[in-house]
């Protein structure tokens, strides 16, 4: 089927959207390593539903622009090419969802833009307030001794030199080892005491589990136009994000400790590797603090990191119940 996409002047680059749809609209905004395209199956169902459905690629990625400045690719930036694409479509206010980094975009998005954002849904990433020292030095702090791939990412041009050698294989490694299938190998081999950390001087990519088959959410054909989209643009925009962290928490420090005001929906999968990310801390159990108005907070059993990818009816059902009644 053919899609209807738009390269959209907004906030001095040329953001590639797709915009399908008429009536209220709906931004969808994606992750790392990811496209517009991993919001394939709501299309369809959003547009029935009577949504106007808005999904850029972000800045970096496939056919959008990709400035040179790694601190080109913050929070700050991202933000204002929604709120330009939005303007360039003569469109008022939108209901926006995320998710990976899609999510943390939209939670900010919702309180820079008040006036724009008529509600805002995060998939995997929770809305949580800065620490008081930038992430990376904490981060540095946490895993002095270990290998943690934020950390591995900051090195600009090491990264991309391992994703870039194989796209294909390196997209199949990352969505395979932190889908359901992926984490419940590894929670596996950690319990049979397998799972040894990684070493400090480790690679991304290695020790990750080499696939025999793809999984059901994930066809060859999918696998094939997301690598098509990274040999575009390279992993330097994308790995970018990475790397304004701390200038996000330059940025957007005070305003962290502000609750979501805006009508909120959080969904998570039981196995996403970022339920994991701090030890001892049951991360669904402490969504809520940071929101005034959270009016959905759902677990997907046996789901991963690749939520509206793996459970694409369940997803699109919370979120059209929770639009319906805003």
């Amino acid at each position: 089927m053919k899609r209807n996409f738009e390269l959209i002047p907004t906030n001095g680059i040329k953001i590639n959207t797709l915009i399908e749809g008429d009536g209220k609209p709906v931004i969808f905004v994606h992750g790392w390593p990811e496209s517009w395209y991993s919001w394939r199956h709501q299309i369809n169902p959003f547009k029935k539903a009577g949504y106007k459905v808005i999904i850029p690629d972000i800045r970096g990625y496939g056919r959008s622009e990709k400035p040179k400045n790694v601190n080109s690719y913050s929070l700050k930036e991202i933000t204002n090419d929604l709120i330009g694409i939005l303007d360039h479509l003569k469109e008022e206010e939108a209901h926006i969802i995320g998710h990976d980094w899609g999510a943390p975009i939209s939670w900010y998005t919702s309180l820079l833009f008040p006036k724009r954002i008529l509600s805002v849904s995060g998939l995997s990433v929770p809305f949580t307030p800065f620490n008081d020292i930038p992430p990376i030095k904490l981060l540095e702090q946490i895993y002095k001794n270990t290998f943690f791939y934020i950390l591995y990412f900051q090195k600009i041009g090491f990264p991309e030199k391992e994703l870039e050698k194989d796209i294909e294989k390196s997209l199949r490694l990352i969505y395979c080892n932190s889908d359901a299938f992926g984490m419940k190998k590894m929670i596996d081999l950690a319990l049979k005491n397998n799972l040894n950390e990684k070493d400090k001087k480790s690679l991304f990519l290695e020790g990750m589990n080499e696939p025999k088959d793809l999984p059901s959410w994930l066809s060859n054909k999918d696998l094939k136009y997301f690598t098509k989209e990274f040999e575009k643009s390279g992993m330097f925009g994308p790995l970018n994000r990475y790397r304004c962290m701390d200038l996000d928490w330059k940025d957007l420090f005070k305003m962290s400790f502000d609750k979501i005001k805006k009508p909120s929906c959080f969904i998570t999968g039981s196995l996403d590797p970022v339920n994991f990310f701090i030890p001892g801390v049951n991360l669904f159990d402490s969504v809520g603090g940071n929101y005034e108005d959270l009016r959905v907070k759902e677990q997907l059993n046996d789901i991963g990191h690749w939520t509206q990818q793996e459970a694409p009816d369940q997803v699109n059902k919370i979120l059209l119940d929770f639009l319906e009644k805003i």
